[in-house]
């Protein structure tokens, strides 16, 4: 019998959907929060009631069962319930009051967010299955696999290694917060992992995410991490806070472990922390040596790693894998030669890599091929909604360019005009790659602020992404190193600076999205004639979004977000609206 599989990420926040059919192809693969347009779409179910059938018809095949897998094993619920009386044990062990206060509020922060992500568990697959049951007459295949396991599937299915080993660097799992795998031959094997015990402290998604981000004044429920890097290269090298984060956590072998002294730590740490009412530059220094303390442990963590001897290749999964930064200097900082990481190593990437690993275990005569795996597995724009906007819209600027679409943006970016750009699929994962981005000239030294102020309405110092043509990689990055997806940060070569200022970070760095034509042929050209036109191979690059909603979803979204900011003109697939 043909199967088609459903991969559910389902955490509770930043969960997805991905659809695979009967050849293992990913047909499919959507944040929830892009339909519902509710940023992380916090305790609501991948598999929308309503939507849910409709995408069964689209991107599933009409005569295939569906195997439904969701993202945490079975064993969860005990696992975490495990996890709170190690804690309760440690609390009533406590020898000291601020150490006790510490592990009282973990054990609080622990049990809400167990009950928060089981619940999410639990729910997800529902609606999914009510559907299949009634008005598709489907049948239903439940699965589940370990957290860590789906982390490690997307990393390592969607690179282009035939062997690699991988490191998931994560919040929490089941009891862990990092793994570390071997792959080959299309197998992952588990190699160690870091155990919680009680204390989820011992995480680097709950130091960078939790402890920093909350020092400088940021939500870790709204994803700000983001505004701690963007933040960290402002501040400067604080040895006391220094000190007192390498007191509070370390690395052994591969896990992570904070000693006692650890309490007092923190208890000192909160004193630098953000005051009411304060900027976030006022922290910079905090950012900057939270964001150093965490690039160190998980180097030590990777050196041992690639210490085993079992491979050159790296890949890496897990949130803290999104932390861009630091990814670029992985290859500089240890002896890997080669990493991948993919477009979503986030929660919501492990929808992809829940529905191979059950392809796989079905299909276990069929390897993954090494290759590079398309970020553009997202919905379109409603073809419907546009000929209503062409019939109701009364808009006089609308423009049908077919087939020069690319080169009109291009003259409009060079004039300085600041532009959403929409085309074909929605990217997977939390970054615009080309497919619904703001674009703008990078030369003028005051595009960054514009765009800050005028479109995105957020902190002056949260930078902008470069889109460089692949093959002027050398001409303007150090020691350049392709990057599809966003994922890492290069340094530019200094003699270049000037001619992109607004893409060029404070330190001198970029987080660089590589463009080659075979990746996304319209955008490639988009950057070929602005490069033509000004000579420069870059366009500022954002994502289609306000601060604190998700890139937009729908033609509507567009045209609402276009007549709400300072954006100057708007282009859907061959569509263009400009303002007057």
């Amino acid at each position: 019998m043909k199967r088609n599989y459903i991969g559910l990420a389902c955490t509770g926040h930043d969960n997805a959907l991905s659809i695979v059919n009967s050849a293992g192809e990913i047909t499919f693969a959507e944040a929830t929060e892009r339909y519902l347009q509710n940023k992380r779409a916090l305790s609501t179910p991948p598999d929308d009631l309503i939507r849910i059938e409709d995408l069964i018809n689209e991107y599933c095949e009409p005569d295939a069962e569906i195997v439904v897998t969701k993202t945490w094993s079975r064993a969860t619920p005990e696992i975490f319930k495990r996890e709170e009386q190690l804690a309760t044990e440690r609390l009533n062990n406590a020898d000291f009051n601020n150490i006790s206060d510490q592990i009282a509020q973990n054990l609080d922060v622990s049990r809400y967010v167990h009950s928060f992500a089981v619940n999410s568990i639990q729910n997800s697959g529902n609606h999914l299955e009510f559907r299949c049951q009634t008005n598709l007459n489907r049948k239903v295949i439940n699965r589940s696999y370990n957290h860590h396991y789906t982390h490690a599937a997307t990393a390592c299915y969607t690179s282009p290694f035939e062997e690699a080993v991988c490191a998931v660097i994560d919040g929490f799992g089941e009891g862990v917060s990092t793994s570390f795998y071997t792959y080959r031959n299309g197998a992952i094997e588990h190699l160690a992992s870091s155990s919680l015990d009680g204390d989820i402290s011992r995480s680097l998604g709950v130091f960078y995410g939790g402890l920093l981000c909350g020092l400088c004044g940021f939500d870790v429920w709204q994803g700000e991490e983001w505004k701690v890097m963007g933040l960290a290269p402002y501040g400067t090298f604080n040895e006391r806070i220094y000190e007192l984060m390498r007191q509070h956590i370390g690395v052994r072998d591969f896990g992570l472990e904070c000693p006692p002294e650890g309490g007092p730590a923190l208890t000192e740490l909160a004193a630098f922390a953000r005051k009411p009412g304060a900027s976030a530059e006022q922290v910079a220094d905090l950012a900057y040596t939270g964001q150093r303390v965490f690039s160190e442990l998980v180097t030590e963590l990777l050196s041992n790693l690639y210490n085993l001897g079992l491979s050159n290749n790296l890949v890496v999964g897990g949130g803290c894998a999104l932390n861009s930064a630091y990814n670029g200097k992985i290859l500089d900082q240890t002896k890997f030669e080669n990493l991948h990481v993919y477009s979503a190593p986030g929660d919501d990437g492990n929808a992809v890599g829940a529905a191979l690993l059950a392809f796989y275990d079905d299909n276990p005569d069929i390897h993954p091929q090494p290759r590079y795996q398309s970020p553009y597995l997202g919905s379109k724009m409603s073809d419907e909604t546009i000929g209503n906007l062409k019939k109701f819209g009364r808009i006089n600027g609308l423009e049908k360019l077919a087939g020069k679409v690319h080169r009109k943006a291009a003259e409009l970016l060079s004039e300085g005009k600041i532009i959403g750009w929409v085309q074909g699929r929605a990217e997977f994962g939390p970054r615009a790659l080309g497919n619904r981005s703001i674009l703008a000239d990078p030369r003028p030294a005051d595009m960054k602020d514009r765009i800050n102020a005028l479109v995105k309405f957020r902190e002056e110092f949260r930078p902008f992404a470069p889109s460089i043509l692949h093959e002027f990689g050398d001409a303007y990055f150090i020691d350049y190193q392709e990057s599809p997806y966003m994922e890492r940060t290069l340094l530019f070569r200094e003699e270049v600076r000037s001619r992109v200022p607004a893409v060029v970070h404070v330190d001198g760095t970029g987080r660089l999205q590589s463009v080659k034509r075979e990746w996304n042929e319209r955008y490639y050209d988009l950057i070929k004639e602005f490069y033509g036109i000004t000579g420069v191979p870059i366009v500022l690059n954002t994502s289609f979004n306000i601060m604190g909603k998700p890139i937009i979803h729908s033609v509507e979204d567009a045209i609402a977000m276009f007549y709400t900011t300072g954006l100057d003109a708007l282009i859907i697939g061959d569509y263009l609206i400009e303002k007057d």
